[in-house]
């Protein structure tokens, strides 16, 4: 046989083959050093309490400074004078600024300009300042159909906020918009909701010519 013949045999790498080395020693002696080390902890533990979670000592609060018998009794007598004054007092008025920014300024905007040929603007609207029975009407029922507000015509719905907010919010969110962006408008009293609500009960939304007809012109 020609040796010839196996020449692409001795041009191939031989086959691999498992490697057969051992640990390194060090490795072995840090696991063994481990072990030790974790069993005879573990021993040294034994028998003893477990501790754990926040072990600091609380702090006494301090005492409330002593006063004396005349500072008593003038303190209680100040304070069943503001207490009587806290009951018969009125309940804090609603924020009509953060009511507005809630409820009305994603359609009518921050500034009260609304989106033109969308949502009607708030400033300079004379709906909005006209007689206080108007706007009532318009935010506690609601209002559809094509409206002219400061010379331009929407057409639109507007849901009502009555079931939504109470006399005292919605009484407050028109008072600010009637004093905002150079309106200059009185201010609404809940009593006037109130009598809306009386006069008029839940009924649907309004229009343009149902206000006109109700309440005369803006």
């Amino acid at each position: 046989m020609n040796p010839n013949d196996h020449r692409a045999q001795h041009r191939e790498a031989p086959e691999p083959e498992e490697g057969t080395r051992a640990t390194p020693k060090i490795v072995l002696a840090w696991i063994a050093i481990l072990i030790i080390w974790g069993v005879g902890y573990y021993a040294w533990q034994v028998g003893k309490p477990i501790l754990g979670g926040d072990s600091r000592t609380p702090v006494a609060e301090a005492s409330a400074p002593q006063t004396s018998a005349s500072e008593d009794s003038s303190g209680s007598e100040t304070s069943g004078t503001a207490g009587g004054s806290d009951t018969g007092g009125s309940e804090a008025k609603p924020d009509g600024a953060s009511i507005y920014s809630a409820q009305c300024s994603t359609c009518h905007q921050a500034n009260g300009q609304g989106v033109p040929g969308a949502f009607p603007p708030l400033a300079g609207s004379e709906w909005l300042q006209a007689d206080a029975d108007i706007p009532v009407a318009i935010v506690h029922d609601g209002l559809q159909g094509q409206i002219e507000v400061a010379g331009n015509t929407f057409e639109g719905v507007m849901p009502g906020l009555g079931a939504q907010l109470s006399d005292a919010e919605l009484a407050a969110v028109l008072s600010y918009a009637r004093s905002q962006w150079g309106n200059d408008a009185s201010e609404i009293s809940p009593e006037t909701v109130s009598e809306h609500k009386e006069r008029f009960g839940e009924r649907g939304s309004w229009s343009a010519e149902e206000l006109t007809e109700v309440f005369g012109e803006p």
